[in-house]
């Protein structure tokens, strides 16, 4: 029997007044896959996983790989095959698993807006990355923008190019500004690693000097993310950008702001009146990532409200 929520998620939801909801909704936590969604994970062609460097630093990437190269062992395992990663293994992530094993995933396909989670732990080998399941469940579908993926037939591993730094620059901020998506892992007091997703209208995001200002829109009453960073701070954020084959991660602290309610923020905030922001300590924007190419389909219809 797992914990459902911890201390964080709980405190959130009580100020927010959805308790109640996401007790219900908390039933759909477990620590075992379903056996119904064993064939949506194998056959997801990207993963988005959060994992830790050593300087206990929250990076958010991206995984592609062949159809498969995700298998689910038991009901409380799957492993990533490593030899079917045709996205770049210079990911910060790679370097991050050798020595930290708390793990976030989130499984997301873009074309019908499904995602399912699965947190855990993990144990490698020369061929695998095995994770043992401590957390799995689905998400709603809200504020996935419909993307569907062209993978290419004959891959080649990618040359990546990759640069870094601290504050970000005009080019960068362009790039966030135009994003209609992004990733975002966090973690609880007790380093339990989480990955999500959120999404809006271009220009959702706003940029004040290194902090990106994000509003928090209405989900499953959970409050996973929020709840992680009311303990924990830290947090990794990853843009992708997906007609050039690039990513942009972004590691820093972050906070919450509730009770925005001026007619201009609640009408940003889709009614909610919060927002995260997120104070940038470190970014890696690296070029060649994958050779995955995207076609847009549509927004998400609950952009509309906002």
């Amino acid at each position: 029997m797992i914990e459902t929520f911890h201390k964080g998620e709980i405190a959130v939801q009580q100020k927010v007044g959805e308790q109640i909801m996401a007790s219900s909704v908390g039933r759909i936590i477990s620590d075992k896959i379903p056996k119904r969604v064993n064939r949506f994970i194998e056959e997801q062609p990207m993963i988005i996983v959060s994992s830790t460097d050593k300087f206990d630093h929250i990076w958010t990437s991206v995984l592609f790989g062949n159809i498969g190269f995700t298998s689910v062992l038991k009901e409380n395992t799957i492993s990533i095959e490593k030899s079917n990663i045709y996205s770049t293994i210079t990911d910060v992530f790679f370097d991050n698993i050798k020595e930290q094993k708390e793990i976030g995933t989130l499984f997301i396909e873009l074309s019908t807006r499904r995602r399912f989670r699965i947190n855990g732990t993990l144990q490698l080998t020369d061929s695998v990355i095995e994770v043992s399941v401590q957390e799995a469940y689905p998400n709603c579908p809200k504020y996935i923008q419909q993307r569907v993926v062209n993978v290419p037939k004959d891959y080649k591993q990618p040359k990546a190019v990759i640069e870094n730094g601290t504050t970000i620059n005009q080019q960068i901020k362009d790039w966030i500004i135009q994003s209609d998506t992004f990733f975002i892992g966090s973690k609880s007091n007790n380093n339990k690693l989480d990955a999500s997703h959120r999404g809006g209208n271009k220009g959702f995001i706003e940029i004040i000097d290194n902090t990106l200002k994000i509003p928090d829109y209405k989900g499953n009453s959970m409050y996973n993310t929020l709840g992680n960073i009311h303990q924990n701070s830290k947090a990794g954020l990853l843009f992708i950008d997906f007609e050039k084959g690039k990513i942009l991660q972004l590691t820093g602290k972050s906070n919450l702001l509730f009770e925005q309610n001026s007619e201009e923020d609640l009408i940003k905030t889709g009614g909610t009146g919060r927002y995260l922001l997120f104070n940038i300590k470190k970014w890696i924007k690296t070029e060649n990532h994958h050779n995955i190419k995207w076609d847009f389909l549509s927004n998400s219809p609950f952009n509309s409200s906002f």
